[in-house]
């Protein structure tokens, strides 16, 4: 009677808190093979619109992988960080077997502030941080949300932006140390020529 009313043993909560950041884990790789799809694609509009001759829009096409490498980049530092509070909490239930309950972890605390920040992980990372207060591993948490548009991107962009151009119209298609058929090597020479043009095309924009 009452057995819905028990409190959850640390044990419990430590499995459960790491099956959600699995599942999370999980949910952030699908959004990396995503923005990968999507940067390919603009990488070909990109070469499109240089050989047509359009700088403004192939720049503003640019702006788009340099947002999606940044969000690439605190999804791998999000990744990281939930890995790191699976392993501190691991850690802390093996200190219950002394201590009895689950420790207040200063590490623990720093990390989730951080991951709510992400809009991606905010919902859930604040449910799990309210748990966690309850359990008495961290005090309250913030709650501010990274403003995924409100970034600057303009000096530093620029820059970016140019590097980037640089790089997807420098870098062609690498030739296998596998001999290729006669008719694969004439696309292989093909599409480097088209790539020393687009790059003189994009050249002459500049000047």
């Amino acid at each position: 009677m009452f057995s819905f009313l028990k409190k959850p043993s640390p044990e419990e909560l430590v499995k459960k808190w790491k099956r959600e950041l699995r599942r999370e884990d999980r949910g952030l790789d699908t959004q990396l093979r995503a923005i990968d799809m999507q940067e390919k694609k603009t990488v070909r509009m990109i070469k499109e619109r240089v050989k047509a001759g359009d700088q403004k829009s192939a720049k503003t096409l640019a702006k788009e992988i340099v947002n999606s490498r940044k969000a690439k980049e605190r999804i791998y530092i999000a990744k990281a960080q939930m890995n790191s509070v699976s392993m501190q909490l691991q850690s802390n239930l093996a200190m219950t077997k002394v201590q009895g309950n689950l420790a207040k972890s200063t590490e623990i605390m720093k990390m989730m502030n951080d991951l709510v920040k992400l809009p991606e992980l905010n919902r859930v990372m604040m449910a799990m941080g309210a748990e966690m207060t309850k359990a008495g591993i961290m005090e309250e948490m913030i709650s501010d949300v990274f403003d995924m548009q409100g970034e600057d991107l303009e000096e530093e962009a620029e820059m970016e932006v140019n590097k980037i151009m640089d790089e997807i119209l420098v870098s062609g298609p690498q030739v296998s140390s596998t001999p290729l058929e006669t008719h694969q090597q004439e696309e292989v020479v093909q599409e480097k020529q088209e790539d020393s043009e687009l790059l003189d095309r994009l050249k002459a924009l500049k000047s």
